[in-house]
């Protein structure tokens, strides 16, 4: 009988990674589109939290937990209670990460407190690298789980949510839009069949490297070259995030096409480069997203 209740739940996601990963930001997007979310439940209440929703006919046909590694026994409870959910339910496991240096920052810029830095935490550390990578080592069995991974290192707070809305919401197939980003060069013209473009001509411009003048953005060499300008990586980052936001209100709008422009001189060099840098970057929530290089082996 209890299976046969469990049964109705549609989709359990558990949401477990690295402390400063994004798993808040990832609970609340789960919860605004119809979730029902608990924080932090101890790994040991996991079957009874199940047995309790389906025992008292709870209607929650949409769950999600969140899982730390404060519980020490959280990575074998969760093994357990893994092979038992996958065979009565639709279970997923997404495990969130980013590099370490990212978590340092982030945790200095918040000024919080690492978990397992803090004093009653099942495991303790002596500071925050040390708390940082006593975290890895303790989810490492969580991480073979899961069935989802997301490095959140160059994924803003915006981009995270817009990649669970995109995964994760029930209506996500209704939610497709067409997306191109196009690389050009503003001496053969401005694109007319795109809605907006940006200009990134303010870059430094390999033409002006004799050996990276003959190489294109596809190259290695010209796309180190372009991406290692601090200037780079604030604009790509801050382009990301705006559509990232903007994409989802086209979506509600109805707009089923967007073209994106990165141009520079020639089409050559630096757009192609951003442009295949920030596909990477959008393409964990636009899977379709198509790239297009409109003057790359012009002269």
């Amino acid at each position: 009988m209890q299976k046969k209740e469990l049964r109705a739940l549609s989709k359990i996601i558990i949401i477990s990674g690295m402390a400063g990963s994004g798993k808040s930001v990832a609970l609340r997007a789960l919860e605004d589109i119809g979730f029902h979310c608990v924080d932090n439940l101890p790994a040991l209440l996991l079957p009874g939290f199940i047995d309790a929703v389906a025992a008292q006919q709870f209607h929650a046909p949409l769950v999600a937990l969140a899982l730390d590694a404060r519980d020490k026994s959280m990575p074998e409870t969760l093994s357990q209670v893994w092979t038992r959910l996958n065979a009565i339910a639709q279970v997923e496991l997404l495990f969130l990460e980013a590099e370490d240096e990212v978590l340092l920052n982030r945790f200095r810029e918040t000024r919080r407190t690492h978990p397992l830095s803090q004093t009653g935490a099942g495991h303790k550390a002596d500071s925050l690298a040390a708390a940082i990578s006593l975290d890895a080592e303790i989810l490492e069995p969580v991480r073979t789980l899961a069935t989802r991974v997301i490095n959140t290192s160059k994924v803003s707070s915006q981009m995270l949510r817009q990649i669970i809305l995109h995964n994760y919401s029930p209506s996500a197939g209704e939610l497709d839009i067409s997306v191109l980003l196009a690389s050009f060069g503003f001496k053969h013209g401005a694109p007319v069949d795109l809605d907006t473009y940006f200009d990134v001509r303010c870059f430094p411009n390999p033409h002006y490297i004799p050996q990276l003048r003959p190489l294109t953005g596809l190259s290695r060499e010209v796309s180190e070259f372009v991406l290692k300008d601090p200037q780079v990586s604030i604009f790509l980052e801050k382009t990301a995030d705006l559509l990232s936001f903007l994409i989802p209100l086209y979506r509600a709008e109805g707009k089923r096409y967007l073209g994106v422009g990165i141009g520079c001189t020639g089409g050559k060099h630096r757009s192609v480069a951003i442009v295949e840098e920030l596909g990477k970057r959008l393409r964990p929530i636009l899977p379709n997203l198509k790239i297009e290089h409109r003057h790359f082996d012009r002269e």
